[in-house]
């Protein structure tokens, strides 16, 4: 029989017990012998009794007598031959673990196991402490770190790709008018198409290869542009119902800004106000702003440039009287 060193060096080798390997021989074929025994009773029952000599009148019942002979001699045709098995593979059990799965005692000092070569052994203990182990343990953290961040990049990297499989084949695509059929192909799918026109392509001159590329894309461009044509019209539709009244709300928007510029050149050049981004008027320190809404409405605007302009026509008008007079007294 193997020893315990012999077998804990062939379990570290073939990755399990030797005995498992002698446990599955077995078991398999008692299986075997377990459905040959019932195939040849399921044979014998089916046979009929006249047949295998269970004849009136020496057997009253022959289909009685007939089961009851199968179902024993099946019986002890089982007892006999399991018993050989048992025998003759404890046989087999013993020689296999004297003779084959064992290591020479001679040969054990001088095995060495594949992944244990380039090993050094000859390190002793006073160099390995604490510190080595310590060292070791994060090591292996490290590298069990790195594992599981690169199983999920490879997770990610396999969910990006079945993505892009998706988008370039045909599952998932988009229906477009150019479609034979009306079947769904996908967006991105004349790259693929183009892709099998550059097979064997020399790299060595990519003029070529740029100018077959470009040549093997013309069809998918011009299916994308006839679909992309019949959706322009109804596009057009949706934009001008969404967006009804549009030119209105530019024109009033045109308009105040306008008055609002010109209102507030007139406040700072004429009145000499001084205002703030928003159009609130300054005080004198230039510290609190004091004014109403940062925004006035078109017609407030319109309303404060017509006092404005009235104002300045006063002014003008006294102005033109204040020197007549003055000519009168001279």
């Amino acid at each position: 029989m193997a020893s315990r060193s012999d077998t804990e060096l062939l379990t570290e080798h073939f990755g399990y017990p030797p005995v498992s390997l002698l446990d599955l021989i077995i078991n398999t074929t008692n299986t075997l012998a377990d459905r040959a025994l019932t195939s040849i009773e399921s044979g014998l029952l089916n046979a009929p009794p006249s047949a295998l000599g269970f004849r009136p009148p020496a057997f009253p019942s022959p289909a009685d007598s007939h089961r009851n002979e199968v179902e024993e001699g099946v019986h002890k045709l089982e007892t006999l031959l399991f018993a050989a098995l048992d025998k003759n593979f404890d046989k087999f059990e013993i020689y296999t673990m004297r003779f084959l799965l064992t290591v020479n005692p001679e040969d054990e000092p001088y095995t060495t196991l594949s992944h244990y070569r380039g090993l050094d052994f000859e390190t002793g203990e006073e160099e390995v402490g604490v510190r080595g182990v310590n060292e070791i343990r994060r090591k292996l953290q490290e590298s069990m770190k790195l594992g599981v961040m690169l199983e999920a990049e490879r997770a990610r990297n396999e969910g990006l790709l079945g993505e892009l499989r998706r988008l370039v084949g045909t599952q998932g695509g988009v229906k477009s008018e150019g479609n034979e059929g009306g079947k769904e192909k996908s967006v991105f799918g004349f790259l693929a198409e183009g892709r099998r026109g550059l097979e064997g392509v020399d790299r060595e001159r990519p003029l070529e290869t740029t100018a077959r590329f470009g040549r093997s894309q013309l069809g998918s461009l011009r299916e994308l542009s006839v679909g992309l044509g019949g959706l322009l019209p109804r596009l057009a539709q949706e934009t001008a119902a969404e967006d009804g009244g549009a030119t209105t709300r530019d024109w009033r928007r045109e308009r105040l800004e306008y008055v609002e510029a010109a209102a507030r050149r007139h406040l700072e050049n004429v009145r000499g106000l001084e205002l703030t981004r928003d159009g609130a008027v300054r005080d004198d320190n230039a510290e609190m702003v004091v004014g109403g809404p940062k925004t006035m409405e078109v017609g407030d605007l319109e309303r404060v440039v017509g006092l404005l302009g009235v104002g300045e026509a006063e002014e003008k008008g006294t102005g033109k009287e204040a020197e007549g007079d003055r000519m009168d007294e001279s």
